[in-house]
C-alpha cells in the first residue's frame, strides 16, 4: 500500500486493523497523524498516542479497550526504532502485537510509525500477513506538483501550475540523493502564501520568497559561474557566505554542478539522448535544459581543471587547517574570461 492509497482509505473511514508506516519522509508521517486525529470525534477517549518503549500492559490495554460513543478508535505507536540494530529493544512488545495481530477488533486503527527504516524480519512479515505495510517513498514530480497545489488550495489561494513547477525546479528535492525534504519545500510554500495579498498568487510573490532560499541562491551562483559572469557570482556568493555554516553546502553543490557539466558534455558528445542523461546524472529536465546552454562556455579541459581544484580543496579541508571561504573566492575568480 502506498501513501495515497492509505490516506484515501483513512479519509473515507474505511481503515481498520494494523498498519506499519515505512516512510522516507518525516513530513508525511505527520500528515498521517493529523488525518488520523481528524477521524475521531472524541479524541480524549478514542485517540491514543504512545511514544517510545512502554510496558506490555500499556500496549495491551490500548489495543483491547473499546471506543466510547463512536465506532472507531485510533492507536498511534511512534518514536520507536525498529531497524535491524535496535528492534531487539522492542522484542517483547513486538511479540505481544504479533500474538494479538490476527484477532485485532474492527474498531481499532493501529498505526505504527518507526523513526528509521524497518527491519524486514518476523515483525514486519507478520504485519504484512495480517495488516498493511504502507511504503512511502520520496514524492515524484507529479506527486510533488499535486502536493504543493493542494496546499495553496487549502489556504484559499489560486496558483498557476507553471509557478508550482518553478518552485519545484528551484529546489533540489527531486535530484538523486538530495538532502532537501518536504519540510523545507513546505516552509517556503507557506511563506509564499502568507506574503501574497491577493486570491491568486503572482510570480513576483513566488520570486520574493525563492530569492531567500539558499538552494535558489546556489542556482543563481551556478548560473552566473556557468555564464562566466564572475561579478554576479561573487555578489551572490558573498550574500550567501554571510552564514558561514552554509559554505560547505555551497562547496558540495559546486562539486555536483561541475560534475554535471562534465557529464552532460561527454554524454552529448557521444550522442546520448536527454532521457538517458537525466537518469545517469540524476538531474531534472529543467536543470538539463539549462546546463546544456552553458556547456559551450567551457572546454572539457577547463571543466576538469575546475573539478581538480575542488577535489584538492576537499582533501585539504579533511587533513589540515583550511580556509574554505578563501578557496571559494579563488574558485570563482577562475571563471574569469
Amino acid at each position: 500500500m502506498n501513501y495515497k492509497e492509505f490516506m484515501t482509505e483513512l479519509f473515507n473511514k474505511k481503515s481498520k486493523g494494523i498498519y506499519l508506516i515505512d516512510s522516507k519522509e518525516e513530513y508525511l508521517k505527520e500528515t498521517i497523524i493529523d488525518q488520523a486525529k481528524d477521524l475521531i470525534s472524541f479524541p480524549d477517549f478514542n485517540y491514543i498516542e504512545i511514544k517510545g518503549k512502554k510496558s506490555l500492559e500499556d500496549i495491551k490495554t490500548a489495543m483491547d479497550t473499546y471506543p466510547i460513543m463512536e465506532e472507531k478508535k485510533v492507536l498511534i505507536w511512534r518514536n520507536i526504532d525498529l531497524s535491524k540494530n535496535n528492534i531487539k529493544d522492542y522484542e517483547d512488545l513486538c511479540n505481544l502485537i504479533i500474538k494479538d495481530m490476527e484477532n485485532i477488533g474492527d474498531f481499532l486503527i493501529f498505526i505504527i510509525i518507526p523513526e528509521e527504516s524497518v527491519f524486514k524480519g518476523k515483525f514486519y512479515k507478520a504485519i504484512k500477513k495480517y495488516g498493511e505495510i504502507v511504503e512511502i517513498d520520496r514524492l515524484n514530480n507529479n506527486e510533488l506538483v499535486s502536493f504543493i497545489g493542494k496546499r495553496f488550495v487549502k489556504s484559499g489561494k489560486k496558483i498557476k501550475k507553471s509557478y508550482i513547477n518553478e518552485i519545484i525546479d528551484r529546489f533540489s528535492y527531486l535530484n538523486k540523493n538530495s538532502q532537501i525534504d518536504l519540510y523545507e519545500v513546505i516552509n517556503t510554500v507557506d511563506k509564499i502564501i502568507a506574503n501574497s495579498d491577493k486570491s491568486e498568487v503572482l510570480l513576483v510573490d513566488v520570486h520574493d520568497q525563492l530569492d531567500q532560499v539558499l538552494d535558489l541562491n546556489i542556482f543563481n551562483l551556478t548560473d552566473s559561474l556557468s555564464k562566466r559572469d564572475t561579478k554576479s557570482a561573487m555578489n551572490t556568493y558573498l550574500f550567501m557566505a554571510r552564514d558561514m555554516d552554509e559554505i560547505f553546502k555551497i562547496f558540495y553543490m559546486l562539486v555536483r554542478h561541475i560534475r554535471n557539466l562534465i557529464g552532460i558534455k561527454i554524454l552529448l558528445k557521444d550522442s546520448y539522448n536527454d532521457s538517458f542523461i537525466q537518469k545517469s546524472l540524476g538531474i531534472s529536465s529543467f536543470e538539463l535544459r539549462k546546463d546544456k546552454g552553458f556547456i559551450g562556455n567551457f572546454s572539457l579541459e577547463e571543466l576538469f581543471d575546475l573539478q581538480d581544484f575542488l577535489y584538492s580543496c576537499d582533501l585539504k579541508q579533511k587533513s589540515e587547517d583550511f580556509d574554505m571561504n578563501l578557496h571559494m573566492l579563488i574558485f570563482i575568480e577562475k571563471f574569469s574570461k
